[in-house]
């Protein structure tokens, strides 16, 4: 995101676009994406729409075109801004200060229908960015970040606004303002996802909690497999103690040396059927316990599966997540209705389907696809199924496929497995696929472009 970093000069390139195009324009909307991030919508002006992002590693503005918008985020912020200044007309757009802070003036209607002159102010300032509203006396009526009477820039409500200190030099430099606003694009995309890791927070941190709890699991069991392992030789004393069963000296010579807990009141046999127990106790949690720890391992690795394909999913594929992974903890009201359905790119004349849970892949796999149809899949891992539909794919779209397969589970590089959907057979368990005729495919860098579509994605 090097790109957003914005400087005064850039800054004001951009404060020149938004004043020729929205001008005597109303607020006509504004969307709150998530905690950082927010998009105003114009009355006239409607070929793109105002993304305007809080971030404080790299805040900044401009227009950007949103074909797909989300809902806004319910809160203090979205109440506030439809409250004082949607509906609202803009007057001006302007520099402040000659520094990285953009105004907009604008007319508020009240509730007793009487005009008043109010601001909008955007402070793009890097690791302190804000966003406040002044009315016509510059006092302050709203701000998404206050500081208290000994900072250097007091934003208290009810107070007057002082400016920040500028230290800024004007300087003439070259901006891209195309390029800029590409990735203030991208940066759209991720402002989304981060949307939904706020709205389901709870279930992606009951993941992360569950992958720490098995992995606390895996340490349990590897001391008590170490534990076992030390009773294993409980068979060769067994096996001595009945070899010296006639030969009491000796067992009692051997008992000694060794420190062997034996009990002289029980016969031979008897003691040594207690070592036997011994070992084939410590033999069978072995054998258990490796069956275990394979099952705790992919556990582990489909959560951390589901936590990189959840950058890729829309909030019903979330919900399904959920519903799939803890059915008794995040339990859906009986009226919600999941539409749920797996990832679709769309690539010259061929669709490429990915699945983003269990539940999905077997859908697509299974019965989406056609006999015809690739599949393809990261090699012996889990991970998503990838379908390729067309017909006669050509290398391009091939490597395509396999760089979705890999970025779904969050590798950079790796083989993809790829073979036709007839050779591919269900396993046991949901949304498991085996198949043991196939092609390799080695990917060793994925392209840029391969990312962005598949951030895209329907």
């Amino acid at each position: 995101m090097k790109k957003l970093q914005l400087n005064v000069h850039a800054l004001k390139h951009i404060v020149e676009d938004l004043s020729n195009k929205i001008t005597r324009n109303h607020f006509a909307n504004i969307t709150i994406i998530n905690s950082n991030d927010l998009f105003i919508s114009f009355s006239s002006y409607r070929k793109e729409k105002l993304f305007i992002s809080l971030n404080p590693e790299h805040p900044f503005l401009c227009f950007i075109t949103i074909n797909d918008p989300c809902g806004t985020k319910i809160g203090m912020l979205s109440d506030t801004l439809r409250k004082e200044v949607k509906d609202g007309f803009l007057s001006s757009v302007e520099l402040f200060n000659n520094d990285r802070v953009v105004v907009f003036n604008y007319l508020h209607t009240n509730d007793l229908f009487e005009k008043e002159e109010r601001r909008l102010l955007i402070e793009l300032i890097p690791h302190r960015p804000n966003l406040i509203l002044l009315d016509d006396n510059d006092t302050i009526l709203y701000a998404t970040h206050y500081t208290d009477l000994t900072n250097d820039h007091p934003i208290i409500k009810g107070l007057k606004y002082k400016p920040l200190i500028n230290n800024n030099i004007l300087k003439e430099e070259e901006f891209d303002y195309d390029s800029f606003k590409e990735e203030a694009s991208d940066y759209y995309l991720v402002a989304k996802h981060r949307r939904l890791e706020e709205q389901f927070k709870p279930v992606l941190t009951h993941i992360k909690s569950r992958i720490k709890t098995l992995k606390q699991k895996i340490n349990v069991l590897h001391k008590e497999i170490d534990n076992a392992n030390t009773n294993l030789n409980n068979k060769d004393i067994g096996a001595i103690i009945l070899g010296y069963s006639y030969d009491e000296e000796s067992l009692r010579e051997y008992i000694k040396e060794n420190n062997i807990d034996y009990d002289f009141s029980l016969t031979p046999g008897i003691n040594a059927e207690k070592f036997f127990k011994k070992y084939k106790k410590a033999k069978r949690t072995i054998e258990m316990d490796n069956i275990e720890l394979e099952k705790t391992h992919n556990e582990i690795k489909y959560l951390e599966d589901c936590l990189m394909e959840s950058k890729y999913m829309n909030e019903d594929d979330i919900k399904e997540l959920a519903n799939l992974l803890f059915p008794n903890k995040f339990k859906l009201n009986s009226r919600q209705k999941i539409e749920s359905k797996p990832g679709e790119i769309s690539y010259r004349d061929w669709k490429i389907y990915f699945g983003k849970n269990a539940k999905q892949n077997e859908l697509l796999t299974f019965k989406k696809a056609k006999k015809t149809d690739l599949f393809f899949h990261i090699k012996d891992q889990h991970g998503s199924h990838v379908v390729l539909m067309g017909d006669n794919p050509d290398n391009d779209v091939k490597l395509l496929a396999c760089e979705i397969a890999l970025l779904l589970s969050g590798k950079e590089d790796g083989d993809v497995q790829s073979t036709l959907i007839k050779n591919v057979k269900k396993g046991s368990f949901l949304g498991q696929a085996l198949f043991t005729t196939y092609e390799t495919f080695t990917i060793k860098n994925i392209r840029k472009s391969t990312v962005k579509l598949l951030k895209s994605s329907k």
